[in-house]
Formats: structure tokens, sequence, C-alpha cells
């Protein structure tokens, strides 16, 4: 098993950090409280991000392709989510 660099670590953690609030506004909030919301899309944006800059550095080209399949519905998700906020 290959070993995992500390920005991947990182990533992994911002990634359940982000799961977390989104879990945490649905079940106390019912998904309502907006500040919550902004921060759940700034994170799981910021950790899309740090996933396709690791995945930059991974040999494999299915990675590569996953992790920009990734980044781009999360911007796309993120963008209107924004939109309907408003």
């Amino acid at each position: 098993m290959a070993k995992k660099t500390k920005l991947h670590r990182v990533s992994n953690f911002i990634n359940f950090t982000g799961v977390a609030i989104e879990g945490f506004n649905w079940y106390a909030y019912r998904s309502n409280n907006k500040k919550l919301l902004y921060a759940s899309m700034a994170i799981s944006t910021t950790g899309a991000i740090l996933d396709f800059y690791t995945a930059l550095k991974s040999p494999r080209k299915f990675v590569k392709l996953f992790s920009t399949f990734t980044l781009a519905s999360t911007l796309v998700t993120t963008v209107k989510r924004l939109k309907s906020m408003k």
C-alpha cells in the first residue's frame, strides 16, 4: 500500500469536515442555516481543489480524470447553490 502524503491526509480531513458540517446542518437545521451552508460550500470546494492538485501527481490517468470530474461537478454545484440562495 502506498504511503499517503501530508497533503493527501489534509485533503481527506477537509473532505470529512465538509461532510460533517453538511450532515449537522441537515440534522439540526434542516439545511436552513446559511452560515453553515456557506462554510460547507467553501470547505467542499477547497477539498475538491486539493484532491485535484494531489491527483495531478498521480501516475494513473483514471485518478486524474476522476479528480477533474469531481472538481468540475463540485464547482458547478456550488455555483448553482449560490444562485439559488440569492
